[in-house]
C-alpha cells in the first residue's frame, strides 16, 4: 500500500464466497480510476481456503481472518477502527459496482458537506430495481404496513408505503432514513465516531440501528440514483434456514428494546416480544412451504400409484367400490405413506434439489419392497401381491412423468436433468477470448449449455461465431429464444451491463457474468467452473453391483414392452418382407437401415433384451479398442448426445469417463429423453457405416 492517505476504505466481509468477492475486487479495481483505495477482506472463518484464494490474486488487499464467526457487525468494525480513508465503503461480498460508482458518490459527499452517508441504487440479478435501496425506520406502522402486505397492495401510499419509501420513483434522488447494509458510503469521521456497527447484532438490524443513531448527529443520509450497482442478495446464507429467520427477527426486537422500549409498558413490549417470535413461526413454515408442498405432492403420488395399481389388479370396478369391506385395504396407503417418508429420510430425499429422481425412486422401491415383505409374514395384513407389482411400476411411471413435467416447466434458466431442450446461451464479449469461453463450455460433460454464439461489444470484433452487436442484443435474445445471456467481463464495462440487464428485464433471462480470469461463471445463486473436472481413477458409480443391476433391470424393463409392441405391428413385413440382411459393427440388421428402421429398431431392442447392448452406453459404431472403460455399446449415450460440443476427439474420454463416475438411471433417463427429442438417432449412424461397407 502507498503512504498517501488512501480516499476510500472498503469494507468487506467474507463468508464463503470467495469467487463473488474476487468479481466485486475486480469491479473495485475498475472503478478506482485515479482514487487511492485500502481494501479490507474480514473473513468469518470461511473454513475454504478463503484468504489464500484471494491473496494469490490480490496480494495488496488487508486482509483479516477470524478464528471463528463473530457476526457481521464486529466483522466490520474490525477494519472500520483501521480505515484511513476520507470515505469508508461498506459493502457486500456479493455485489458489483459501476465504473463510475466511486466517483458519483465521492462528488455528491463534496457538494453537500451535510451528508453523513449515502447510497446508490441497488438492482437485483435480473435488472430490476431493489426497493430495499432505501427505506424509513421500522417502527410498529411500518412493520405492520409490510408484515399485512399493505404496502406491496398501496406501494404509492405515504401512509402505508413507508417501509421502502415505494412513492419515490426509483430515480428520485431524496434524504432517507435506512440505507441497506450491502452498499453504505460514510464519511469515516462520522462512521468512527459512532463506534461503527453494534456488536449486539450479530446479522441483521445493524444498518438500521446505525442509520438511526445517524439522527442525533447534524448529518442526513442521502439516497443517490445516479449511478447504480448489482446485488445477488444473501449467496453466504440460506434464507429457509431456521437459524437464520430466527437471527432475522431477534434483530428486529433488539432494535425495538434499544430503540423504542422506554416508551412502552412491560406489557406491551412482551405482547411486541411475542408477536415478533410468531412471526419467526410463521416465516419458517412460509419460506419452507416449497419443501412441503413438494413432500405432500409426493406423496400423493404414491398413493395414486397404489390405488391405480388395485383399481387394474380388481378392473375398474373392484371391490374397493361395490363393497364397502374394499375399505378395509385403505391401511395400504397409511403404510405406504410411513415407509415412503421413513426411506426418503434415510436417503437424504428431502434435503436434496428436489428434481433429482434416483433417490426418489430408491425410495419407492423400499417402500413396495417393505409392503410385499410386511404383507406376506404378516397374515392379518395379507394384500394382493399383483396389486403391490402394478402399483410399483406405475409409482415409477408417475414419478419419472411428474418430475419430467415439473423440471421442465422450471424458468430458472439452471441445467437440470431431464430438461428436453439445453438452455440456449448467447454470449457478450469479443474475439479470441469469446471463442475460449465457448470452448470451456462445451468441454464440460456435466453441463448441456447449447452456446447459439455471441455479440460483439466493439466494432471491430470480426470472431466467427458473432451474430451481432451488442445494440441489437434484445433483438437477438428474442430471434434466438435465448435462455441465459453471460457476460464476458473482460469485454464490456459494468456500467453498460447493468444497462443492458436493465433493458431485459422482463424477457424472462438469466444473467450470468464470467469474470476477467475466464476461469467460472456467477450466477444468482451459484459458482460454476468453466474448467473441466479433473477424472481421476476412482470407483466408479457404474461398476457398482447394485447400479449395474438396476440398470440392466431398467434395460429389459423398458426393452421388453416396446419389443413386444413393435412384433405386433411389423410381424407381417417379417414373414413376406425382404429378409437381406447386412452385419454392420457386429449387429446383424436388415439391409437398406433407413427403408427398414422399424424392423432395425425391433431387432437394436433384441440386442437390448440379449444383453449385447444397452438402452445407454459406448457409441454403437465404436470399436472395442476405441471404447473407453467397462461400458457395452448402447442405442445411444452421453458422448452421442454430446457429439455436437466435441470439438476435439480427446475429450471423448472425459465425456466417457464423467458417465462412468457419476452414473445413475436419472441420467440414463434423461439422456434417453434427449435422444428422443434432439437425436443423434442410432439408425442414422448405422446407415452410415452400411454405405461405407457397400461402397
Amino acid at each position: 500500500m502507498q503512504n498517501a492517505k488512501p480516499h476510500i476504505s472498503v469494507v468487506i466481509v467474507n463468508y464463503k464466497v470467495k469467487e463473488y468477492i474476487a468479481n466485486l475486487l475486480n469491479s473495485l479495481d475498475k472503478a478506482r480510476h485515479q482514487l487511492e483505495l485500502e481494501i479490507f477482506v474480514v473473513d468469518n472463518a470461511s473454513g475454504d481456503d478463503s484468504i489464500p484464494y484471494l491473496k494469490k490474486r490480490y496480494p495488496d488487499v488487508n486482509y483479516i481472518a477470524n478464528q471463528e464467526n463473530v457476526g457481521f457487525a464486529k466483522a466490520n468494525n474490525q477494519a472500520i477502527r483501521q480505515a484511513q480513508g476520507e470515505y469508508t465503503l461498506i459493502i457486500n461480498p456479493d455485489t458489483l459496482v459501476s465504473e463510475d460508482t466511486l466517483e458519483v458518490l465521492i462528488e455528491h459527499m463534496q457538494q453537500n458537506p451535510d451528508c453523513g452517508a449515502a447510497g446508490c441504487k441497488i438492482l437485483n440479478p435480473d435488472g430490476t430495481f431493489a426497493p430495499e435501496s432505501r427505506r424509513s425506520v421500522p417502527n410498529i406502522w411500518t412493520a405492520c404496513t409490510k408484515v399485512f402486505g399493505l404496502n406491496a397492495l398501496f406501494p404509492k401510499s405515504k401512509l402505508f408505503g413507508r417501509y421502502y419509501l415505494s412513492w419515490l420513483h426509483e430515480d428520485e434522488a431524496s434524504e432517507v432514513p435506512v440505507l441497506s447494509g450491502s452498499f453504505m458510503f460514510w464519511r469515516t469521521e462520522l462512521l468512527q465516531k459512532l463506534d461503527g456497527f453494534d456488536e449486539r447484532f450479530f446479522m441483521y438490524g445493524e444498518d438500521i440501528d446505525l442509520c438511526y443513531r445517524v439522527q442525533e448527529t447534524d448529518y442526513h443520509i442521502d439516497y443517490v440514483p445516479d449511478t447504480s450497482i448489482i446485488h445477488y442478495k444473501g449467496e453466504s446464507t440460506k434464507k429457509g434456514d431456521l437459524r437464520y429467520i430466527r437471527i432475522f427477527n431477534k434483530a428486529l426486537y433488539q432494535f425495538f428494546d434499544k430503540h423504542f422500549s422506554s416508551r412502552y409498558s412491560t406489557f406491551f413490549r412482551v405482547l411486541i416480544y411475542l408477536a415478533i417470535w410468531l412471526k419467526t413461526g410463521m416465516s419458517f413454515i412460509s419460506s419452507n412451504f416449497k419443501k412441503i408442498r413438494m413432500v405432500l405432492i409426493d406423496l400423493l403420488v404414491l398413493n395414486l400409484s397404489v390405488a391405480v395399481g388395485y383399481v387394474v389388479r380388481y378392473g375398474l370396478l373392484g371391490e374397493w367400490i361395490l363393497n364397502p369391506e374394499g375399505m378395509k385395504h385403505l391401511w395400504i396407503n397409511a403404510l405406504s405413506s410411513l415407509l415412503f417418508l421413513f426411506s426418503g429420510s434415510l436417503l437424504g430425499m428431502f434435503r436434496q434439489k428436489r428434481d433429482s429422481i434416483s433417490t426418489t425412486l430408491k425410495a419407492l422401491t423400499i417402500t413396495y419392497t417393505g409392503l410385499v415383505v410386511i404383507t406376506f409374514f404378516v397374515r392379518n395384513l395379507a394384500y394382493s401381491r399383483l396389486g403391490l407389482i402394478l402399483g410399483f411400476i406405475f409409482g415409477v411411471i408417475f414419478f419419472v412423468a411428474y418430475k419430467l413435467i415439473m423440471v421442465n416447466r422450471s424458468s430458472s434458466g439452471e441445467y437440470n436433468r431431464g430438461k428436453i431442450r439445453s438452455p440456449r446461451v448467447l454470449i457478450v464479449g469479443d474475439g479470441d477470448q469469446t471463442s475460449e469461453i465457448i470452448s470451456k463450455i462445451h468441454s464440460r460433460p456435466d453441463w448441456s449449455y447449447e452456446v447459439v454464439g455471441s455479440v460483439g461489444v466493439s466494432s471491430k470484433d470480426n470472431g466467427k461465431s458473432r451474430l451481432g452487436s451488442l445494440s441489437q442484443l434484445q433483438d437477438l435474445v428474442k430471434a434466438y429464444n435465448i435462455d441465459q445471456v453471460f457476460f464476458a467481463l473482460n469485454s464490456i464495462s459494468y456500467k453498460q451491463m447493468l444497462k443492458e440487464i436493465a433493458s431485459l428485464q422482463k424477457k424472462d433471462v438469466v444473467f450470468k457474468l464470467i469474470p476477467d480470469s475466464m476461469d467460472f461463471i456467477l450466477g444468482k445463486s451459484h459458482v460454476e467452473y468453466l474448467e473441466a473436472i479433473p477424472l481421476v481413477e476412482v470407483e466408479f458409480e457404474y461398476s457398482k453391483p447394485l447400479n449395474r443391476g438396476l440398470k440392466r433391470l431398467f434395460d429389459i424393463g423398458i426393452a421388453l414392452p416396446i419389443y413386444l409392441a413393435v412384433l405386433v405391428v411389423i410381424w407381417p413385413s417379417l414373414l413376406f418382407g425382404n429378409r437381406r440382411q447386412v452385419q454392420v459393427d457386429g449387429f446383424n440388421l436388415y439391409s437398406d437401415i433407413t427403408k427398414n428402421k422399424w424392423k432395425n429398431r425391433w431387432r437394436l431392442l433384441g440386442y437390448v433384451l440379449s444383453g449385447k447392448l444397452s438402452l445407454v452406453g459406448a457409441p454403437i459404431t465404436e470399436s472395442k479398442e476405441e471404447r473407453e472403460g467397462p461400458t457395452e455399446k448402447g442405442i445411444t449415450g452421453l458422448v452421442q448426445i454430446s457429439r455436437h460440443r466435441i470439438q476435439q476427439e480427446e475429450e471423448v474420454e472425459s465425456f466417457a469417463l464423467y458417465y462412468l463416475q457419476n452414473y445413475s438411471l436419472w441420467m440414463d433417463i434423461d439422456i434417453i429423453i434427449k435422444t428422443i427429442f434432439n437425436g443423434p438417432y442410432p439408425l442414422e449412424e448405422l446407415a452410415k457405416e452400411e454405405k461405407i461397407i457397400q461402397d
